[in-house]
């Protein structure tokens, strides 16, 4: 209780129109962390403490929340095992509206009601049938059209919520569906169009490099913004003809859960490049910066 007070004091203190004793206080509210987020709020809310004093607060809320995801987000930079721990840090930071339990509670259901319609004897053609019947026709999941590079559409949450989404999050609901049902389907990193790939269970290796992946590995390709249409590895090359890029084994096999968090973010960097949301912007280049 006393080290509670003693952080209220210190919030109180932000007024001081001295800026070398709010530095000070800022400081020691930054050493403290997340911690003082709830007071800061409390005081915003609910005492009348002035213009200065807000921007202050908010300022500072910000500046912890960000070292926060930076100090989490680098750590799973450097060993990126789980997909949706990566790009959830990332999702839940910029999209805080949909709360992690609730898109875990539809996660559950979509497996759920997938996986009670699969057999052991089903080819993969007809699982991913299964899958798209699910996603598509019950849950109406579809891709946004209209609004392709709306933020929002970039938003995994948003997705579970609001049913619509770019190439890149539909695509990484169908992965992380498939995860849960111990279905071999990977990202594959197609330029201008994320899609997935269903691969050979014999070659498939959930942390294998890319680079160990061979092209006929995969056994075909779904587009997933498409309501997963299913496509063969000559509708990829005729793809990279049409954008004029060369026929590279990268476009073919899955990629690494990496590439595809930072293609997230690449995404919401275009989606905010005219926007004048100034700590969007910067927050999203400091994350971007983890990868290079």
């Amino acid at each position: 209780m006393s080290e509670k007070r003693e952080i209220s004091a210190l919030v109180h203190l932000l007024e001081d129109p001295d800026e070398n004793i709010y530095l000070h206080i800022k400081d020691k509210l930054m050493e403290i962390g997340p911690e003082c987020i709830p007071l800061l709020e409390k005081a915003s809310f609910e005492e009348q403490l002035g213009k200065l004093f807000n921007d202050r607060a908010k300022d500072l809320i910000h500046e912890i929340s960000f070292k926060k995801l930076i100090e989490k987000h680098r750590d799973w930079v450097n060993v990126p095992e789980s997909l949706f721990e990566g790009i959830m840090q990332i999702d839940q930071y910029f999209f805080p509206n949909t709360t992690l339990n609730y898109i875990n509670h539809e996660l559950n259901q979509m497996v759920e009601d997938i996986s009670i319609q699969l057999t052991n004897s089903m080819s993969p053609v007809e699982k991913v049938m299964i899958i798209n019947n699910v996603l598509f026709d019950v849950y109406k999941i579809y891709g946004d059209k209209e609004n392709y590079h709306f933020p929002e559409n970039s938003s995994f949450g948003n997705l579970i919520k609001n049913k619509k989404g770019n190439p890149l999050t539909i695509s990484l609901l169908y992965t992380e569906i498939a995860n849960r049902l111990n279905i071999p389907i990977k990202g594959i990193n197609l330029p201008n169009h994320f899609i997935v790939g269903y691969v050979n269970e014999n070659a498939f290796s959930e942390f294998k490099p890319q680079n160990e992946y061979h092209r006929n590995d995969v056994l075909f390709y779904i587009n997933a913004f498409s309501k997963g249409v299913i496509l063969q590895h000559v509708d990829l090359e005729d793809f990279l003809v049409e954008i004029k890029l060369e026929n590279d084994i990268k476009y073919f096999t899955p990629c690494n859960n990496k590439a595809i968090s930072k293609r997230i973010l690449t995404n919401l960097i275009y989606s905010y490049k005219d926007s004048e949301m100034k700590y969007i912007k910067q927050d999203l280049q400091g994350i971007f910066k983890l990868y290079n």
